[in-house]
Order: C-alpha cells, then sequence, then structure tokens
C-alpha cells in the first residue's frame, strides 16, 4: 500500500555514512533503482567462476583451463581417463544448472548481451542472439552429460565436498563455496595463479570462468530496512555493518569488501584475488554484470529459468524445445516487471546519467517511443539449435527482492 515508502530510502546514509566516496561504485549503481538505494550493501561476492581440482589436472598431465577450449579438452580427457569431470547438483532446484548456463553465456556472447537478460530486453530475433544461445545451450548440455552419477540428488555443499575429495574435477558457482570449503571442509582456495596451480600442495583453485577474465559477475549481500518503529536500531547496524570495521568482521569469512583502500585482512587467498579484480576492474564499469541467478532476475523469472534448465538437463537433447520456449517466455516476464517498476519510478540499475554497467534499457532512453516486443513463445523455434551430437532489517542475497516486493504491492 506504501509503494516506495515501504523501505527506508538508504541513499542519503550512504551519502552521509561516506560509502559514494570510499565504495566501488559499480557496487552501489547494482543496488540502486533510478538513483534510489532500497538497501545498504554489506559484501561483495564475485559469480561466474569455475572451481577447480587442480591436482587431479595435475594427476593426469592436462593443462589449467584459463580458456574455454582448454576447458572442453580437459573435460574430454579427464573423462577418457574415467574420471566425472563435471559436479552440476540437482538437488538446488536447477540454481547449479542456472549458474552453468549464464557462465558459458557470459563467456560467449559477452556483458552487454548478458546484461540485456538482466531487463529481459534481449533481441531473440537477431541472428547473432540465436547463435549464441544455440552454442550455449550446446556446451551446458554437453559438460552436463558428463555429470557425477547420482547429480539429482545433490546440493551445491555435497558437490564441493566431492570436488575437494578428488572425485570431480569442476564445479561453476560464485565464492560462496570458497567461504564454505575454507570454513568446513579444511581447505583453502586459491586463484589461479602460477604458484598456485604448480604447487602440488594446492588442491582447489577459485577461477574465474574460461573466457569471463576481463568482466565481473557481482553478487550482493545487502540490507533492507521497512518504514518502522525499530528503524533507528536497524539504521545504527546498517551503519555498523557498512562501515569498514564492520566489513573487516564481517567480509574476512565472506564474500569481499567494497571499500577501495583495504588491506588483506581476508582468510583465503582466493578472497584477496577477488577483492583486487573487484579494484582493477571498476576502471571498466562495461565489464560488470549482475548474476542472472542471484538477484539479477525477479523472483518468479529465477524460478522459471531454474526449473526449465533442470528440465533440460533431465532430458537432454530432447528438451530444447520446451528450454527454448520457457527462455522466451521469462525474459518477456523479465521486461514486464521492469516495466511495472519504471511506473514507480525505479526502471533501471543505476543513477542519473550512470547506469550500472553503463546500460540503460530502452524504455529509458526513450520512454515515449518504446514498446514492448512481443517475445511469445512461438519465437522459441527460431533458434532452436541443430545439434551435432517483516522483521525489523531484512539481510538478502537477491538484491532485486526489495523492487520486486514493491511491484507487487
Amino acid at each position: 500500500p506504501n509503494g516506495i515508502k515501504t523501505f527506508v530510502n538508504m541513499t542519503p546514509y550512504a551519502q552521509q555514512w561516506g560509502l559514494f566516496n570510499n565504495a566501488v561504485y559499480e557496487v552501489l549503481q547494482a543496488g540502486a533503482f533510478n538513483g534510489t538505494l532500497l538497501s545498504i550493501p554489506v559484501n561483495v561476492h564475485r559469480g561466474a567462476l569455475l572451481y577447480v581440482n587442480v591436482k587431479l589436472l595435475r594427476e593426469y598431465n592436462l593443462p589449467f583451463p584459463s580458456n574455454f577450449s582448454t576447458l572442453v579438452y580437459d573435460t574430454v580427457q579427464l573423462a577418457q581417463h574415467g574420471v566425472y569431470p563435471w559436479m552440476v547438483p540437482g538437488a538446488d532446484g536447477g540454481w547449479d544448472q542456472f549458474n552453468l548456463w549464464e557462465d558459458i553465456f557470459l563467456s560467449l556472447a559477452g556483458p552487454k548481451l548478458y546484461n540485456e537478460m538482466i531487463y529481459g530486453t534481449i533481441n531473440f530475433s537477431n541472428a547473432t542472439v540465436q547463435r549464441l544461445i544455440n552454442e550455449t545451450n550446446y556446451w551446458f548440455l554437453n559438460f552436463t552429460s558428463y555429470d557425477y552419477p547420482g547429480w539429482q540428488s545433490m546440493t551445491w555443499t555435497q558437490g564441493l565436498t566431492l570436488l575437494v575429495e578428488g572425485k570431480v574435477a569442476f564445479q561453476a558457482n560464485g565464492n560462496w563455496l570458497t567461504n564454505y570449503a575454507y570454513d568446513f571442509l579444511n581447505t583453502t582456495a586459491y586463484p589461479p595463479l602460477p604458484q598456485y596451480i604448480n604447487n602440488s600442495s594446492v588442491v582447489l583453485i577459485e577461477s574465474p570462468f574460461p573466457g569471463t577474465q576481463n568482466y565481473y559477475a557481482l553478487v550482493i549481500d545487502s540490507i533492507g530496512i521497512p518504514v518502522g518503529p525499530q528503524e533507528q536500531q536497524a539504521l545504527e547496524l546498517a551503519h555498523f555493518w557498512s562501515s569498514y570495521q564492520g566489513q573487516e568482521v564481517w567480509t574476512k569469512w565472506k564474500a569481499v569488501t567494497y571499500y577501495k583502500n583495504a588491506t588483506d585482512y581476508f582468510n583465503t587467498p582466493a578472497q584477496w584475488y577477488d577483492y583486487q579484480q573487484l579494484i582493477n576492474d571498476s576502471k571498466n564499469p562495461q565489464d560488470f554484470v549482475y548474476q542472472l541467478s542471484d538477484g539479477g532476475t525477479f523472483d518468479d523469472v529465477f524460478a522459471e529459468i531454474d526449473s526449465g534448465l533442470l528440465a533440460l538437463q533431465e532430458a537432454g537433447v530432447g528438451g530444447l524445445p520446451a528450454w527454448n520456449s520457457t527462455l522466451v517466455s521469462a525474459m518477456h516476464e523479465e521486461e514486464s516487471e521492469w516495466l511495472a517498476a519504471a511506473k514507480l519510478g525505479l526502471g533501471y540499475l543505476g543513477f542519473p546519467g550512470h547506469p550500472f554497467a553503463d546500460y540503460y534499457p530502452p524504455w529509458v532512453k526513450d520512454p515515449a517511443a518504446y514498446e514492448p516486443k512481443s517475445n511469445n513463445s512461438s519465437n522459441s523455434t527460431l533458434f532452436i539449435l541443430p545439434l551435432l551430437a517483516g522483521g525489523v532489517l531484512a539481510l538478502d542475497i537477491l538484491n532485486k527482492n526489495y523492487l520486486n516486493k514493491l511491484i507487487h504491492l
């Protein structure tokens, strides 16, 4: 009933607390809707990562998969040695499948088309887009065909455990796996640098998914504060949590900080590497994406894609027509919900004159002329692949949940 006033507008507090001067700007952009911050970030996770049991690669004298073709080569070689190359768990409802699919797409298509998916504006009638979707589907089915037996009943944590034990070589996910491995598996993740790749005592390497080394997939935990009688206490907690002192306590164990001049207080070398990459990549705002599977899509769209990709892995090639239809439908719904957000004055990520990833959706660039395209499911046949073979405070990894709640009030 109260629309945007349901949550405290955190923009003036972010300014007052010095975040606009001291934090990586893209992190703030990713949580702002047309200049309004409905939440305050408390850390930065990195998505689009590949976890590698490098000990397995050394055992079979295989190169580290720093590019996509090497990942394909390693997959085939490991399988020929009787090793299951991939862990893509199925008991998370399709979320792990979404992680793999979007990582392949980012590697092949780059950040601009990826960010168009965030808004549902990707043009399925474009021949290049059709080809890239086809290729993504192909490699998704290829890699998942090498999945570990019993994947259907496994979660991401069980999958990571098997990877650390050397039962599989690869798992695509975000750097919460680094934290889980350290906290619960007594295993330190290292970045993909020669001194670690070639170190016989190192087992777990956290690497950007091959082909995405120059991009940064953001996943941000954030605090949203409902308007109410305990608002002031919640603001005090948010202030400490988002301060550098709060970040030293919190992000030592989880993700990384967004402060520009941090020192290496993290538990693992992989976290420090992710932090350094965040700082370096901030010089190229167009190379950021907000991970689709972790806050980059609305809740209902997220669920639709999850179930669609899980069904695709289970069905194999025969599931492509249904998946293509699901993808088109999901993008149409994503666009529709952004248009509803635009009516609330919240129609894009970022600030006026400074959109996230330097991308404005079309309804911002020319509102009067914009007409939503009719992405109906019949269009999906265009790109079927001819295969060759209420509390006081809310903490939520899905940043867009705040907007989702406002749209459906």
